[in-house]
């Protein structure tokens, strides 16, 4: 059975039965979304923390300034051609 194929199955299901795959599928999807913010945020900073090892400091001083700058919008030709 391809993907296609279960989508089709699922609209036919009645609403009942979407409702037992519904109970179904939650407990699977609950097993990969288990982190709580703190720990979210605790991954994102150690990510964040790889990103810098074997910068030197000027890298990444470099890098917070080209974050921080100014933003200027590209160049739309079309606004000025009728």
């Amino acid at each position: 059975m391809i993907f296609k194929d279960i989508l089709r199955a699922v609209a036919d299901l009645n609403e009942r039965e979407r409702l037992l795959l519904r109970r179904y599928l939650e407990p699977i999807s609950e097993k990969h979304n288990v982190l709580t913010p703190d720990e979210k945020m605790q991954q994102l900073n150690a990510a964040l923390d790889a990103m810098g090892d074997g910068l030197s400091q000027a890298q990444l001083h470099e890098m917070t300034a080209a974050m921080t700058e100014e933003y200027i919008e590209a160049w739309d030709e079309s606004e000025w051609i009728q």
